[in-house]
């Protein structure tokens, strides 16, 4: 049966080398409840089950009050006959919220979350959030049936494990997508469990640089090409000279989003505002597919087009993909000194602190000068 306890989770450690303490429950249960400290493993007294480093008198004080207030609630469940008859998500419920007269109905599952979270994505991420919950369910079965409580350090555990036959860098792609709709459930009120935030998904420090060369995207943009070759082409190189501009969001592109001179879009994966001013280099390509209800049209089928684009780049210099104009761009950028922040807002990226970007207002002008640099940095050598 077991009284309520402290313990150490050292099943794995966090970033820093520390562990969480945890409540066990006992009493017959499986539950272990988060305190929300984290110690080494050479600061706890397994034995005392005490804080024996720094600050301990204060963690030890904390960890006390909350042992007791965990035990008091126990007992009063026992007292109204309620701690036999409620199920393990219904516990938690209890001890985690003390002001909870009976338990409310069961918190939302995983499953209902990836589903409101992939609904308000679109293109390639819509794609990932898709994939990584079919990992996910081949992993442990039916999403709808694990809560968000479940996800602690082990389930982590054992799903990297899982993922290890993957690249580090799609490891941290399903990761990431993971954490986000935690994240998202836990910014809309449901209690989730703090494991996700010591999790780490960052992507390998060496990721291959997926920048043209300036004097190979010189040589592209002079080839004499005929047919869909050429279409391809033009259509990396306006990617180029539009900051980059993502092929989900050109091909959306209408008439209507020229104004003055300016493409005005709103990018599909972030929801941004974009105004990019069309240089006389860009708007050469422009005027050589007019389109009709779209402003381009050299498009194939829109689920074929950027494959057939990838391939045909690909053949000419090994590996470059349609994505490669917006990577090669910024780093032209960063060639000719353009400060960071400037080459942040021209990608649409956040630059600074965030609640200074909610009052200032970057400068069109600084963007307009910096995309004019570039262009006049790849035209000079031709």
């Amino acid at each position: 049966m077991g009284k309520t306890a402290l313990r150490l989770d050292t099943r794995r450690a966090l970033k820093d080398g520390t562990y969480p303490v945890q409540i066990k429950v006992g009493y017959g249960t499986n539950l272990y409840l988060s305190t929300g400290i984290y110690l080494a493993p050479s600061d706890w007294n397994a034995q005392l089950q005490v804080c024996i480093g720094p600050g301990a008198r204060i963690i030890n004080k904390v960890l006390e009050m909350r042992l007791v207030r965990i035990d008091n609630r126990i007992f009063e469940l026992m007292e109204r006959d309620m701690f036999s008859t409620l199920t393990s998500p219904q516990l938690r419920q209890m001890l985690t919220n003390m002001d909870l007269n009976s338990p409310v109905a069961e918190e939302p599952s995983l499953g209902e979350y990836f589903t409101k979270v992939i609904a308000l994505k679109t293109g390639n991420t819509r794609i990932s959030y898709d994939q990584t919950r079919r990992r996910l369910t081949e992993y442990c079965g039916d999403l709808c049936k694990l809560k968000f409580s479940d996800l602690d350090y082990s389930f982590f555990e054992g799903w990297q494990r899982e993922l290890d036959k993957y690249k580090r860098n799609t490891i941290c792609r399903r990761i990431k997508d993971l954490k986000a709709v935690i994240r998202y459930a836990y910014e809309n009120g449901i209690e989730v469990n703090p494991a996700y935030l010591k999790v780490d998904s960052r992507a390998d420090d060496d990721t291959p640089l997926r920048s043209l060369p300036v004097v190979k995207m010189r040589l592209l943009m002079d080839m004499r090409l005929e047919g869909a070759k050429a279409v391809y082409r033009d259509a990396f190189i306006l990617s180029f000279l539009l900051v980059g501009i993502n092929p989900v969001d050109m091909k959306k592109l209408t008439r209507k989003s020229i104004v003055d001179g300016r493409l005005q879009y709103r990018r599909s994966k972030t929801g941004k505002n974009y105004s990019i001013k069309i240089e006389p280099e860009a708007q050469v390509i422009i005027d050589r597919y007019p389109g009709r209800k779209s402003l381009l049209d050299f498009w194939e089928k829109f689920s074929t087009f950027e494959q057939n684009c990838n391939k045909f780049l690909s053949s000419v210099y090994k590996g470059v993909t349609l994505y490669w104009a917006r990577y090669s761009w910024a780093n032209y950028a960063v060639d000719l000194d353009i400060p960071k922040d400037t080459i942040s807002e021209s990608l649409g990226h956040r630059h600074g602190a965030h609640i200074t970007g909610i009052y200032i207002r970057y400068s069109t002008d600084k963007i307009d000068a910096a995309n004019r640099a570039v262009i006049d940095y790849v035209n000079s050598g031709r």
